[in-house]
């Protein structure tokens, strides 16, 4: 199975477990729904777990591990930042832990690699990566994967340090209740993906973010991922929603990553800072051609350090 899902922020895509279901305005047009529909004739990967229905591609609710795919990660000799389940959630509600182990234990067992999970379910995932079982949970299924050499593995560093961990933030409704869970949650590099970006938001520098590079104490957002709407009816994301994140990163010290702006590109002269109001707004649609990355005239495409 090939996703064929491009990402401008990960060298690799990964795709251990197929099929989902929507949860969020973010859904509204899924890329991994679309995909795994136009793949699910009997014979093909996608087959039981999208279907073209009369209103287009839809889940059918199946969720799975496919095992032909697990290892992959640990037959990739150079390092690579790998988008981890481009076309599922790892923190499905259905998924059994010990599905999500599994998943873990590639990850641990291929330390060079950078792991970016991302999740509309923090309330899956808080618990999941706070549980003080989970490393030697992990651990076993290291043993299970991996060649067996007569000495059980470990989990030396918990939360894993080449493991990212991020949420959805479309709109300031999920960034409310779904970032709070993921500063709540172990983990070395906590990022949101505001894309699709449908509203502006406010990423509450002193709470979510610091207030400046060296300052505010505790878990703060390291990464945020940005980027408009795609899909036939998808709306225009305004520059001024994506100035904001830009400027509240620059704030913070937060790195900042515009990845395109959807199907609808701003018209000449307003991207490059027109200051206009929204009703006063022009764009270009561009439908299925890569939108430009350009953001008032610059490519923001910046990292966050191991670490924070």
């Amino acid at each position: 199975m090939d996703s064929r899902v491009e990402m401008e922020w990960a060298d690799a895509t990964w795709d251990p477990l197929v099929g989902c279901t929507r949860k969020s305005a973010a859904c509204r047009h899924c890329y991994a729904e679309a995909l795994t529909a136009a793949s699910s004739q009997s014979g093909l990967w996608g087959h039981g777990f999208a279907e073209i229905g009369p209103k287009g591609p839809a889940w059918t609710g199946k969720i799975a591990l496919l095992e032909d795919r697990l290892a992959l990660p640990l037959g990739w000799e150079n390092p690579r930042r790998i988008f981890v389940n481009a076309l599922s959630d790892l923190f499905h509600e259905s998924l059994p832990v010990e599905t999500i182990d599994r998943v873990f234990a590639v990850m641990a067992l291929a330390p060079r690699h950078t792991f970016l999970v991302l999740t509309k379910r923090p309330k899956t995932m808080q618990p999941y990566v706070a549980d003080p079982a989970a490393p030697s949970r992990i651990a076993r299924a290291m043993d299970e994967i991996a060649a067996k050499d007569g000495t059980p593995r470990k989990i030396d560093s918990w939360p894993l340090p080449n493991v990212w961990l991020g949420v959805t933030a479309e709109n300031q409704k999920e960034a409310d209740r779904r970032i709070p869970l993921l500063l709540e949650t172990p983990a070395v590099v906590r990022w949101i993906a505001a894309e699709p970006l449908l509203e502006p938001l406010d990423l509450k520098i002193g709470s979510w973010l610091r207030d400046t590079p060296d300052g505010s104490a505790g878990a703060k957002l390291d990464w945020i991922v940005a980027g408009g709407e795609t899909g036939p009816e998808a709306q225009p994301c305004h520059p001024d929603w994506a100035r904001s994140l830009r400027d509240q990163c620059a704030k913070s010290g937060a790195a900042f990553f515009w990845r395109q702006w959807g199907e609808h590109i701003p018209a000449v002269g307003v991207e490059a800072g027109a200051a206009q109001a929204s009703a006063k707004m022009s764009w270009e649609r561009i439908g299925a051609r890569p939108a430009g990355r350009l953001l008032d005239g610059l490519l923001h495409a910046a990292f966050p350090a191991p670490g924070g």
